[in-house]
C-alpha cells in the first residue's frame, strides 16, 4: 500500500466531507444568530446585506493565500488531505513546517509522498494534527483567563499594549533563521517576499484595497523567485 492510496480512498473523502458539512453547517448557523442579533438592535435588512456583500468581496482577494497553500500541499498529500487542513483550523506556515520536519526524521522527500510506503504518508498525517489539535485544548481550558489579563494588562499599562503588540513579532522572528539558513531558495523566497509585503504596505496607504493583495502576490512572487533560483543553480 503507498501513501497514494490512503490518499485517494473513499474512507477519508467521506470523513472530510462530513467535517466540512458541519463547519459548512456551523457557520450558517452563526450567521442566522448574527442576522436575528442585528434585527433586534434594529439595524435594517440592507445594511446588514451590504455588510455581507463587502465582507465576501474583501475576503476572495485575501483567500488566494489559501488557494497557494492548497496547491503547494496538494503536489506532496493529493488533494483532499490539504483540503481538510486549510479548511478548518490549519495554516500553510504550520501544515508546511509540521509536514518537512516529518520526512526530514523519516529521512524522504515530500515528493515521495504518494508513491512511498503508507506509513510515511500516514505519520505526516498524524504529525500535522497532533500538533494543531492542542490549539483548540489550550483555547478550551485557559482563553478566558489568558483574554481576561491581556486585556486588564492593556488597560492598566503602556507595558501591557507593548506586550501584546510584541508577541505576533516574536512568533514570526521564531521563523526566520529558518527560512534565511535552510537553503538559498528559501532565502530568496524570504528577501522577495519581504520586499513585495513591504511595497504593498507603502502603496496601501496611497491606494487602500492594495492591502487585500499583500498576502498573496508576497506568496507568488516569492514562490515564483525561489523557482527561479533554483533553476539557476542546478542548471
Amino acid at each position: 500500500m503507498t501513501g497514494s492510496t490512503i490518499a485517494k480512498s473513499p474512507l477519508l473523502y467521506i470523513l472530510v466531507a462530513c467535517g466540512l458539512l458541519a463547519i459548512i453547517a456551523y457557520a450558517l448557523i452563526c450567521l442566522r444568530r448574527a442576522k436575528k442579533c442585528c434585527l433586534e438592535q434594529g439595524i435594517g435588512e440592507e445594511k446588514i446585506k451590504e455588510v455581507i456583500t463587502s465582507t465576501i468581496s474583501a475576503s476572495l482577494v485575501p483567500s488566494l493565500a489559501i488557494l497557494i497553500g492548497f496547491l503547494i500541499l496538494a503536489a506532496s498529500l493529493g488533494s483532499v488531505w490539504p483540503w481538510w487542513r486549510l479548511s478548518v483550523i490549519g495554516a500553510l506556515t504550520y501544515e508546511t513546517m509540521a509536514a518537512n520536519a516529518t520526512v526530514q526524521s523519516m529521512g524522504v522527500e515530500m515528493g515521495s509522498l504518494l508513491s512511498g510506503p503508507a506509513e510515511n504518508f500516514t505519520g505526516v498525517m498524524l504529525v500535522m494534527t497532533l500538533g494543531v489539535v492542542t490549539g483548540p485544548i489550550v483555547v478550551t481550558l485557559f482563553a478566558k483567563k489568558y483574554s481576561t489579563g491581556l486585556m486588564k494588562a492593556k488597560s492598566t499599562s503602556d507595558w501591557g499594549n507593548i506586550a501584546i503588540t510584541c508577541i505576533p513579532m516574536a512568533v514570526v522572528a521564531v521563523y526566520i533563521p529558518l527560512l534565511l539558513f535552510s537553503s538559498i531558495p528559501h532565502a530568496v523566497a524570504f528577501l522577495v517576499s519581504l520586499v513585495v509585503t513591504v511595497g504593498c504596505a507603502m502603496l496601501s496607504k496611497k491606494i487602500r484595497a492594495m492591502g487585500n493583495f499583500t498576502i498573496g502576490l508576497s506568496m507568488i512572487l516569492g514562490i515564483v523567485a525561489a523557482v527561479a533560483v533554483e533553476f539557476l543553480l542546478k542548471k
